[in-house]
């Protein structure tokens, strides 16, 4: 999506967590994520990246029960873990099982490995997120290939709460724009569910790397101009605070139970 250049592709704000359509391209319906998110020290970024693969290695040797887990990593040092999960019960069962993982590896071992990693980490915290089936947009035609999107871009967008539904029109019309003009780019809209602002929408978007993004947003900027010229102007007056990221997917960090 390529909002009013003087506002550089706001609405092709690809959001919040870097990650490669963790969406199936066939998804229906929505679904939900927790997402634990880590801000690493830059001076110890290193030891960061180390332990966090060490972490991989031990839940797998602890054989966490868990399905997936997804990483994607931001270019200010914020990384992000996704877990689908059923329902909001499941959050609490999510717990048991990394306590249960943990207290399969032997204590001294954990003990160290913990106080390395958190020595690491700046901060982290815990939030819910949906993928909106309603509001996602996945071309018949795609223009990557799966696997192929590892340059991720992020926009955050905050909008006034008494004109969500007049911002969810928008997201729709924008949508059906891309579905008449057969736009291969796909992108995936996020809503905040628990423990982020409740006015705060999310785009996700991905490429092959930088060059191969900006090229897709200008090839759909020429295409579309006037129409998202006249959608961005019904979106941007509702809008209170917009922050754009890039990053990249790391499935190297991603745990996959066996």
């Amino acid at each position: 999506m390529n909002p009013k250049k003087s506002f550089y592709f706001l609405f092709t704000f690809a959001a919040l967590f870097a990650f490669q359509s963790l969406t199936a391209q066939n998804e229906k319906k929505d679904q939900l994520f927790l997402v634990h998110e880590e801000t690493a020290k830059v001076s110890m970024l290193d030891q960061y990246e180390n332990t966090s693969a060490d972490w991989v290695k031990l839940m797998h040797e602890a054989k966490l029960d868990v399905s997936q887990i997804h990483a994607s990593q931001r270019d200010d040092f914020h990384y992000y873990y996704l877990m689908p999960i059923a329902n909001f019960a499941e959050i609490d069962n999510m717990y048991e099982k990394f306590v249960a993982a943990r207290d399969k590896i032997d204590k001294d071992k954990w003990t160290k490995f913990y106080q390395q990693n958190e020595s690491t980490i700046e901060t982290h915290k815990e939030f819910v997120i949906r993928w909106s089936s309603e509001f996602s947009y996945v071309p018949k035609n795609p223009r990557l290939k799966q696997g192929e999107g590892n340059f991720a871009h992020w926009i955050f967008f905050n909008f006034k709460l008494e004109k969500r539904k007049e911002v969810m029109e928008v997201l729709k019309e924008w949508k059906k724009l891309y579905e008449e003009k057969n736009v291969p780019n796909a992108y995936d809209i996020w809503l905040m569910e628990i423990g982020e602002n409740n006015n705060m929408i999310a785009l996700t978007e991905f490429a092959k790397d930088a060059v191969d993004f900006h090229q897709a947003m200008d090839a759909v900027s020429k295409q579309l101009k006037s129409e998202e010229d006249e959608l961005w102007g019904k979106l941007a007056p509702n809008i209170l605070k917009i922050e754009q990221k890039y990053g990249k997917v790391r499935p190297d960090l991603c745990y996959y139970k066996k």
